[in-house]
């Protein structure tokens, strides 16, 4: 993942990237949703649970150019001894053999429509990327991470991306949001926005926002 001269070569380098991950996240999430309806084993509506049998399951079975690890502390405080951060999925390559900071993010959050989902998505997600000193809790080494919204109650995704998109612009105060702008969309199942952030201690970034419905696949006890 060596760079390019050329920043707009860079850029599209690196949504390429960002795509190739996103459509294994996609793939898998598609195929365990299949598995928990088929072998009648649905998930606890639970965002650990869904994370762990994502990744212990689906990520990482076949071999790949990335790995998958869930968990991983992040940032760690000479003055306290403790780390700051800790990602849900930490996405690394060989280039992270060469630099332990050169990794991707994908931070997952519930989404069921309430008010209440969908500001956490923000407050306990978004703004981990942006939060104010001693640093960010989540780093962005290539500039581009991942949100994904486990959708978990049958709703209109789009419409709920609308509103999340709507609220940032009143609970993020660390970073100025572009709109969200749909780059992918398969089916009614699966969405992917595009978000570009501009923060004063880091500058520009892009989150990409997938929404995911693991509707069927949850169990509604």
């Amino acid at each position: 993942m060596g760079g390019f001269k050329t920043e707009s070569i860079n850029s599209a380098f690196a949504t390429g990237i960002i795509n190739i991950i996103i459509a294994h996240l996609t793939n898998c999430s598609n195929q365990m949703k299949e598995d928990c309806i088929a072998n009648d084993n649905l998930l606890k509506n639970d965002e650990d649970v869904i994370t762990n049998r994502l990744s212990a399951m689906y990520l990482n079975t076949e071999p790949g150019i990335f790995r998958y690890q869930t968990q991983s502390p992040e940032h760690y405080d000479g003055e306290t001894d403790r780390y700051i951060g800790r990602t849900d999925i930490k996405v690394i390559s060989r280039d992270y053999f060469r630099d332990e900071k050169a990794y991707h993010i994908v931070e997952c959050k519930r989404i069921d429509g309430t008010t209440t989902l969908n500001q956490k998505y923000i407050t306990e997600g978004v703004k981990r990327f942006f939060s104010p000193a001693p640093q960010p809790k989540y780093s962005s080494y290539y500039l581009q991470n991942i949100m994904f919204g486990y959708v978990v109650q049958a709703i209109d995704i789009p419409e709920n991306a609308d509103k999340i998109d709507k609220l940032q612009g009143s609970l993020l105060k660390e970073a100025v949001a572009a709109q969200f702008m749909l780059r992918q969309n398969e089916s009614s199942q699966c969405y992917v926005y595009a978000c570009e952030y501009i923060a004063a201690d880091i500058g520009r970034i892009e989150l990409s926002h997938l929404f995911f419905d693991f509707t069927d696949a949850i169990c509604k006890k």
